[in-house]
């Protein structure tokens, strides 16, 4: 009988891999274009244990992903010759015990633009993400936006 972590599609070491990537959208993207998307990869996530969540804003994706390191490999290569993207940039991978994302094949969210408010240190995190000079700043940016969508998710059940 196989385990737990097996049917999830986790390694029976535990090891996982997060990886955080944005890319820019080829053409407009129109609301099936996202269906689809998301169908797609909440199908597939399903059955190979992945699970995360995609951000679109301003012609860019981000997205974050976690689950078995040689499935979320293969994810990469398939989304990098999707002809919906370009200028596919990995901004993030690490190795990790834990799920950001455990309850969501593919969690959609459309972060809006953050105005300045000319205060120091108000920072708009889709924008560190995408610009990805820092790995500080991106590792910062990323659980920023894991905790947003935690709370807008749990904020529509309310």
């Amino acid at each position: 009988m196989s385990s737990v972590a097996e049917r999830n599609g986790a390694p029976r070491d535990g090891a996982l891999k997060y990886l955080v990537y944005t890319s820019t959208a080829s053409r407009e993207m129109r609301p099936e274009d996202f269906e689809s998307i998301l169908r797609t990869a909440r199908e597939r996530n399903r059955r190979v244990g992945i699970t995360g969540v995609l951000l679109f804003r301003d012609d860019c994706f981000i997205q974050f992903l976690e689950g078995p390191p040689a499935e979320i490999d293969a994810l990469l290569d398939d989304i990098a010759g999707d002809d919906r993207h370009e200028r596919l940039r990995v901004l993030l991978t690490e190795t990790t015990t834990e799920r950001s994302f455990a309850d969501w094949r593919m969690g959609f969210g459309t972060p809006r633009s953050t105005r300045s408010t000319g205060t120091d240190g108000v920072r708009d995190s889709f924008i560190d993400l995408t610009a990805g000079e820092d790995e500080g700043v991106v590792r910062q940016a990323a659980e920023d936006f894991s905790i947003w969508f935690k709370v807008r998710e749990r904020s529509a059940r309310v």
